[in-house]
């Protein structure tokens, strides 16, 4: 027999009797709230496949609308200014789009929303070591990034390549809306890269619709990576808030809707796995 295979069967059924277990106590508590049974389950299931989890589920949730934002470029001689010094000597190359300005130590990426910079020798005047330096010379460039960048909240801040990186994240009516985010890498020559992004909020449109609980997230990320080698993986965190659909094309003045989604952290992964929540 192939136990693998067996495996992998015997994975799907859980998982799809799990499911229907968790929308019939949906149906009939009409509660939107983690039961300890789902809970368990869920746990239950992670382990069964070798993943740890070091967090809680999310266990109050509820029907969300979408969000409504628009696509807004940043103005060429702002970011020059913002970026680079009054006497560095700057080449820019501005095409439809995207705009890539250069001087001899410092790189800037700009496309619609998204903003990359990368500066070899370090950026700014760092004052010590350690991540309240980090912190206080991130704090120091956000707010010079200018009023768009002042919603901000510093999120998670981790230690890597003998640097710190700091996420800085804005939030909507309580919601973190992970497309809007600044990404700080700084060591103790400074600030070497930076990356973020902004769109304008519009505001709640449509309908609220239900979403799933973050047990039902769980699950779909166990099913989805049900091929890979789960041996090692361990969730670090779990949240929900609003983000892109994967098959959004992004331009310049439009108008996107964001929809509901979890996002799954885990250690020693750089981006989170997400689920959509509809």
């Amino acid at each position: 027999m192939d136990w693998r295979k067996a495996k992998r069967i015997i994975i799907v059924m859980l998982i799809a009797l799990n499911a229907v277990l968790f929308a019939a106590n949906r149906f009939y508590n009409n509660a939107y709230r983690l039961t300890q049974d789902e809970e368990r389950a869920a746990y239950k299931l992670l382990a069964q496949n070798g993943i740890g989890i070091y967090t809680n589920l999310i266990t109050d949730y509820s029907p969300m609308k979408q969000l409504d934002v628009t696509v807004v470029s940043p103005d060429t001689e702002e970011l020059k200014a913002m970026f680079f010094d009054p006497d560095d000597s700057v080449d820019a190359n501005v095409e439809l789009e995207k705009t890539v300005m250069e001087s001899y130590s410092s790189k800037l990426i700009a496309e619609n929303s998204k903003i990359s910079y990368l500066c070899q020798t370090g950026y700014g005047d760092i004052t010590g070591v350690g991540k309240k330096a980090a912190q206080d010379l991130a704090s120091s460039f956000l707010k010079k990034m200018g009023t768009k960048y002042s919603s901000y909240v510093l999120d998670r801040i981790t230690y890597k390549n003998g640097g710190y990186q700091l996420e800085y994240y804005d939030y909507y009516k309580g919601y973190k809306v992970f497309c809007n985010y600044c990404a700080f890498f700084i060591d103790d020559s400074g600030i070497k890269t930076i990356e973020s992004e902004y769109y304008d909020i519009n505001g709640f449109v449509e309908k609220s619709n239900e979403i799933c609980s973050s047990a039902e997230a769980i699950l779909t990320y166990i099913y989805d990576t049900r091929d890979f080698d789960s041996d090692g993986r361990f969730v670090e965190d779990l949240e929900i808030g609003y983000d892109f659909k994967e098959s959004e094309e992004i331009i310049d003045g439009t108008k996107i809707r964001l929809v509901p989604c979890y996002h799954i952290y885990l250690i020693n992964e750089d981006k989170p796995f997400a689920v959509y929540a509809y």
